[in-house]
């Protein structure tokens, strides 16, 4: 797929970065913003009032030439879903991407999904497959994913991952914002959200982000909070059978995820060429030092 631009057609683009306390990071994220050379990109870091260098990041690189896409406040906020909302508030561009402030997007993505977006009138989202990095960002795993599945996604599980999407602003005209009273899984309701008010997605078969694994990613560790927020979303999103008795819903619920999963690797395998196996000396690494890695 040509990623050729022609700045007087191309679509406006901004990225919103929520931070706080990763200045272990944020150089690199802010550097795989920069380097994709989009002209007509803002890059909106919305800091929740770090204290440990990631303000004198910002303030360095702001005042740089050649950075005059990026943008950025420091203040307290509500979490990360009220800071991710107020970046989504300030965005004038077209096209909407979200990036963690320990995520990387990979070379030439913007001008692949931006692409995409002017040859789908008509698509709201955009998504591809993803790397999974460690902390120094060495690549632990590729992963390659399938078309939206509305019962996978349900029954099984968000195989989405936040940072490889792209969508365009006008959603939110319908769709509202992020639920902020999610902590944990708050892309995942957005994206069932969306899909159930008829809103389109289309993946392409190509990485454009790397999501960053580390002891400190909230979403990594084991956590209870992370399972209660999805039995939430999932149950007010449930469009299936319900039974009174509380035993045979849980069954009924277990089964449809067998299936949906078991039909994600299928379809993983069938399309991709592909399944998700963690490697062992990753999985011997991890519980060394205590980290027990979630499948997305």
């Amino acid at each position: 797929m040509s990623t050729n631009l022609v700045q007087s057609t191309i679509p406006t683009l901004s990225i919103v970065t929520p931070s706080f306390n990763q200045v272990s990071f944020i150089e690199e994220t802010l550097h795989s913003v920069n380097s994709q050379h989009y002209p007509l990109l803002e890059h909106l870091v919305i800091d929740g009032g770090s204290t440990d260098g990631t303000v004198q990041v910002l303030e360095r690189y702001s005042s740089q030439p050649g950075w005059e896409h990026l943008r950025w406040i420091s203040e307290s906020d509500r979490g990360q879903s009220d800071a991710i909302n107020k970046g989504f508030r300030l965005a004038t561009g077209e096209i909407i991407g979200w990036l963690n402030s320990d995520d990387l997007y990979q070379p030439s993505s913007f001008a692949l999904v931006t692409n995409v977006f002017e040859a789908n009138p008509f698509v709201d989202f955009v998504y591809g497959d993803y790397l999974i990095i460690d902390q120094s960002g060495k690549t632990l795993l590729v992963k390659k994913e399938i078309d939206f599945d509305w019962d996978i996604m349900l029954c099984g599980l968000n195989y989405i991952a936040q940072p490889n999407v792209f969508f365009r602003r006008r959603i939110f005209n319908e769709l509202g914002y992020l639920d902020e009273t999610l902590h944990y899984v708050m892309d995942y309701d957005f994206w069932l959200r969306a899909a159930a008010r008829g809103l389109r997605f289309k993946h392409v078969p190509v990485a454009l982000a790397a999501c960053r694994w580390h002891l400190g990613a909230k979403t990594v560790s084991g956590n209870a909070g992370i399972d209660q927020e999805l039995q939430h979303v999932r149950d007010s999103h449930w469009n299936k059978r319900r039974f009174d008795s509380r035993l045979l819903q849980t069954g009924y619920t277990t089964l449809c995820n067998v299936r949906a999963r078991a039909s994600r690797q299928w379809k993983k395998l069938r399309h991709r060429h592909t399944v998700d196996l963690i490697p062992a000396s990753w999985q011997m690494e991890a519980w060394k030092t205590g980290w027990k890695p979630k499948s997305r």
